[in-house]
């Protein structure tokens, strides 16, 4: 199992990290786009793990079952992840197909996600993704139509060949986790008399976490791999193609320090690392306007309120720039004020010619 480990792990190496940057590190606008809302009528929380004895085991029938203690955490994982999911394997860039069964959780130093809707997909026919999200609706306006969509999603990402491979070697486990990001979403939704939403804008987009790595070494090579293990009963696959059905299960080590993902989402392919000021630099959170145009977090104003300015971020650029809207709502507050000290001073003149 050893020699099956450090092979799976070279492989998947070079599929996933070598394609962070057009998965896990999208551009804006994949990042603004990727994100699937429902109807606003369903504000249904999702499968809680009671819909019977097949769905709580995952066993649906086949000698291969997945146990959900096999996903507890270890003792000396402070933050950490963990899904069982199983569904068909949709197109990353066709239609959305929901996993029949999610059942996830994230636990972070701020919280703890829980997450009963998912589904898999296959990107490019190189990279599988089981994507498990959890969302909110708030700020619903019935009249307007409009509302906020409050959206978590836990993304993990391995190797399209681990299933074959897998499965010529009989294994169930990996022996490693699956690389995830965690982020939070704030959307803009609009929405149609029947509740189904006609069009969204995300405002808001924060990555809080990613999965802890450690090193390896794999004939004379070393290697960043995800902390964890993959479970797969893999009887009905043949390679994890679009179509096929998945029962799966993952656990992670993750960590939350703001070097590690900032280091994660701006590695290149040819392994340097952007800092702050080079073109195609990340943050941690990207912030939009309404009309879609990309504002600096500490100067935003919208769902989800703005962020401190990071520290690698100079004073100068920190400073919120002054708008025509800016001066015109602080001259109004000094209009108010004048017409305030006015009409005090009247109230004084008076009572002064009164007595």
């Amino acid at each position: 199992m050893k020699r099956f480990l450090y092979t799976i792990t070279v492989i998947a190496l070079f599929f996933v990290f070598a394609g962070c940057g057009e998965t896990s590190s999208k551009n804006d606008e994949d990042q603004k786009d990727d994100v699937d809302v429902v109807d606003v009528d369903d504000t249904d929380e999702g499968d809680t793990g009671d819909s019977g004895d097949d769905a709580d085991s995952g066993n649906t029938g086949d000698t291969c079952t997945l146990d959900s203690e096999w996903m507890q955490p270890e003792d000396a994982w402070t933050s950490w992840a963990y899904l069982k999911m199983m569904g068909p394997i949709g197109d990353y860039d066709g239609e959305y197909a929901a996993a029949v069964f999610t059942d996830g959780k994230i636990k972070l130093s701020s919280g703890t996600t829980d997450f009963a809707d998912g589904s898999y997909m296959n990107y490019q026919s190189q990279i599988l993704l089981a994507d498990a999200a959890a969302y909110e609706f708030t700020d619903v306006d019935q009249g307007a139509g409009t509302a906020v969509v409050d959206y978590w999603d836990a993304m993990y990402q391995f190797s399209l060949q681990l299933i074959p491979l897998m499965k010529e070697e009989g294994a169930t486990e990996g022996g490693f986790g699956a690389t995830v990001t965690f982020r939070h979403t704030y959307i803009d939704v609009e929405f149609d008399a029947s509740g189904s939403v006609t069009s969204q804008e995300v405002r808001k987009n924060c990555y809080l976490a990613v999965s802890n790595t450690e090193e390896m070494e794999e004939e004379g090579e070393t290697y960043d791999v995800p902390i964890g293990n993959i479970f797969g009963c893999f009887g009905d696959n043949t390679d994890g193609s679009v179509g096929e059905d998945l029962k799966m299960m993952f656990k992670n080590d993750m960590t939350e320090d703001q070097t590690a993902l900032l280091e994660f989402f701006n590695t290149q392919t040819d392994g340097t690392v952007l800092a702050y000021g080079d073109e195609g630099f990340q943050h941690l959170c990207m912030c939009y306007e309404a009309d879609g145009t990309e504002v600096d977090c500490w100067a935003y104003d919208g769902p989800g309120g703005a962020e401190e300015c990071p520290d690698y971020v100079s004073a100068e650029d920190c400073k919120v720039p002054v708008t025509d809207e800016t001066t015109d709502e602080v001259a109004d507050e000094m209009t108010d004020e004048v017409v305030v000290d006015e009409m005090a001073d009247e109230v004084v003149v008076s009572d002064a010619d009164a007595a």
